[in-house]
C-alpha cells in the first residue's frame, strides 16, 4: 500500500480534482495568453505540491527516513519555492521550484515501485 492510499479518500478526491484543475487552467492560460488565468495556475501548482507533500508526510511518519519523507520535503519545499516565484517572479525561483517538485515525483513514484 503506497502513503496516499493512506488519505482519507476525501483529500485524494480533492487533490485530484485540484491537479484536474491546474491541467485545465495551464492549457486556458497558454491558449488565451491570460496572465491572470496563469498566475491561477501556478499558485494552484503551490497549493498542490504543499497539499501532496503534507499527506505523504503525515502518511509516512512514523517511516523514519525513507524516500516518502524525502518525496514529502521536496514537495513541500518545491511548493514554497513556487509561492516565492509567485511574489518576488525571480525565474531562479520557478525552476527551482519545478525541479524540486519532480523530485518529489521522482522519490514518490520508486515508494510506490518500491513497494509493489
Amino acid at each position: 500500500m503506497n502513503a496516499l492510499d493512506d488519505a482519507p479518500e476525501s483529500i485524494s478526491r480533492l487533490i485530484f480534482l485540484g491537479i484536474v484543475f491546474y491541467f485545465v487552467l495551464l492549457a486556458y492560460a497558454q491558449l488565451t495568453a491570460e496572465p491572470l488565468a496563469m498566475f491561477a495556475a501556478e499558485f494552484i501548482f503551490g497549493v498542490i505540491a504543499v497539499s501532496v507533500g503534507t499527506v505523504l508526510y503525515l502518511a509516512g511518519r512514523d517511516r523514519g527516513l525513507s524516500a516518502v519523507l524525502g518525496a514529502a520535503v521536496c514537495l513541500v519545499a518545491g511548493g514554497t519555492l513556487q509561492f516565492g516565484f509567485l511574489f518576488t517572479r525571480a525565474p531562479a525561483l520557478d525552476q527551482a521550484s519545478s525541479v524540486v517538485v519532480f523530485v518529489g515525483i521522482g522519490l514518490y513514484i520508486y515508494t510506490v515501485w518500491d513497494t509493489e
